[in-house]
């Protein structure tokens, strides 16, 4: 395995525009803001090592890996969300989790062996986090997977088009609180999209 203790990794740089500001969008009832300096790390499970797979990743975290499709497990720090019949993206921020850089990743590589690849694609996503009473609204402008409560609800994830871009969206809380990934190409593109669609809701 690697030696990630012996690399130096660089320093992670927005996508975005610099904003003189916490949020890119704060009104009363919808925000819109970057999680920044996220891992984001797909593991891919060679053929016939989906359930193995999975298992590894559940001991190494402390957090049970989901085998169910739309399905993400997460505790206060990490996300794995379930991307393919073979493969998760697992998420988290290595200031919350107290982690050293590259620790993730290593921790992950230790883990599942040649049970499955691990690809580091935090320098290629960004992550933003949607939150407040109109943003399912805002998401319903953008997206036309069914967002009802009752159909898309806290730990529900899913890889579809967003503003005509490809994201990953996953619901955190019933706030409802969305956490959204996107290529960090487009981030600029996507992130001035949803800004749009929250204008409407500015003098709530």
């Amino acid at each position: 395995m690697p030696d990630t203790q012996a690399k130096e990794f660089p320093v992670r740089v927005s996508p975005l525009l610099p904003i003189d500001r916490d949020a890119i969008v704060d009104y009363k009832n919808v925000r819109l803001q970057e999680r920044k300096c996220l891992n984001a790390i797909q593991v891919l499970a060679y053929a016939n090592k989906h359930a193995e797979t999975a298992s590894a990743i559940s001991k190494a975290l402390g957090i049970e890996c989901p085998v169910t499709p739309g399905i993400c497990s997460s505790n206060e720090h990490t996300q794995i969300a379930w991307s393919t019949p073979n493969s998760w993206m697992v998420i988290a921020s290595d200031d919350a989790a107290g982690r050293n850089p590259g620790e993730l990743l290593e921790t992950l590589q230790r883990a599942v062996g040649e049970l499955a690849a691990v690809v580091d694609q935090s320098h290629g996503r960004c992550g933003l986090r949607l939150s407040g009473p109109r943003a399912r609204e805002v998401m319903a402008k953008n997206t036309a997977i069914d967002l009802h409560p009752r159909v898309f609800k806290p730990g529900q994830c899913a890889s579809t088009s967003v503003a005509h871009m490809s994201a990953l969206v996953i619901q955190v809380d019933d706030q409802p609180t969305y956490d959204l990934f996107v290529a960090r190409s487009l981030a600029r593109s996507f992130a001035h999209a949803i800004e749009h669609s929250c204008h409407e809701f500015q003098d709530d």
